[in-house]
């Protein structure tokens, strides 16, 4: 049976929201530079929140559901995908629904073997036409229309298995993948793969890729990388006396939202704080008051960086 553990953990850390220069807001509520996007994550019982950069301003944007798995948001911020445990207690069974964000109309919902105890972290492609299923322990990288027609079902790469995390699309529809320390890359037809690059460590994780393709971020060794999408020019872009997670492009390229304070509230739960960086390649320490660049997430009226706890992504 698949299970999922709650948990919530209250604690006070004094960001203070610094200007490197005059053009940087005091809060992410200024609507320059960030411009007027927003930033979706998961946060405990509370669900998956929506924060509005030109206003500062936080709302329920899914209610909590102990039986969701995975969900994504479509790069225009139009259509919401999300996995969940099929009703009825059929743990081997998902059902997948896209809806639209504006009312709630359900484009799309199908039902997807899954794997007994298995949960899916569906992926639509840029141009949400197709989603990327990534592997569970019963089966590979799949690919799907938005019917839920398997059209590609990836097994594995020279011989070993995709990890079940790091899966991304690129803007030609081709997708991004990794094994042990390899990062790899599909043709858009689905046929062929190749090696972009192999990183030098022994763990990395949380993938991201810029909107346009041509960088990625991750998480390695307790902070943020990023890179050229061929694999050049890597750097660290984050320091601090804590750890940084699930970095994450804004969608002109020019920001990175990441988890800081990254810590664990259980055997399965963990927590982080929000803040916003340039993602222009130099390296930023995000600890308390050190750098003026920094941002602190920070919504209107409050005076911590908002707490995640799952997923998020930046539209």
């Amino acid at each position: 049976m698949k299970t999922k553990i709650l948990f919530l953990a209250v604690f006070v850390i004094g960001f203070t929201a610094c200007k490197k220069n005059d053009a940087l807001p005091d809060t992410p509520g200024g609507t320059k530079p960030l411009g007027a996007g927003v930033i979706y994550y998961d946060w405990s019982t509370d669900g998956i929140l929506k924060f509005d950069l030109a206003t500062g301003t936080v709302s329920i944007f899914r209610q909590d559901d102990l039986s969701r798995n995975g969900w994504d948001v479509s790069i225009d911020g139009t259509q919401y995908l999300q996995a969940v445990d099929k009703s009825g207690g059929n743990y081997d069974t998902e059902t997948f629904t896209l809806t639209r964000t504006t009312d709630g109309t359900i484009l799309s919902q199908f039902d997807k073997e899954s794997g007994y105890a298995n949960s899916s972290f569906p992926k639509l492609s840029r141009d949400a036409s197709l989603i990327a299923v990534s592997p569970t322990f019963d089966n590979g990288l799949m690919i799907l229309d938005i019917q839920g027609t398997l059209l590609h079902h990836i097994t594995g790469f020279q011989n070993q298995e995709i990890d079940r995390g790091n899966i991304n699309w690129m803007p030609d529809n081709s997708v991004i993948f990794s094994i042990g320390k390899k990062i790899c890359r599909t043709n858009p037809e689905f046929t062929q793969a190749s090696v972009i690059t192999e990183l030098p460590f022994a763990e990395w994780n949380d993938l991201s890729v810029s909107p346009d393709g041509t960088r990625m971020a991750f998480s390695a060794n307790n902070h943020i990388w990023m890179m050229d999408a061929d694999g050049g020019n890597l750097v660290q872009v984050s320091t601090s006396d804590q750890v940084e997670v699930t970095p994450e492009f804004s969608p002109d390229g020019n920001w990175l939202v990441m988890g800081t304070d990254y810590r664990s509230t259980g055997p399965f739960g963990h927590i982080w704080r929000l803040v916003i960086v340039p993602a222009d390649g130099q390296l930023y320490n995000v600890n308390e008051g050190a750098d003026r660049a920094v941002i602190p997430l920070i919504r209107k009226g409050e005076t911590r960086p908002e707490a995640c706890s799952g997923g998020l992504v930046w539209r």
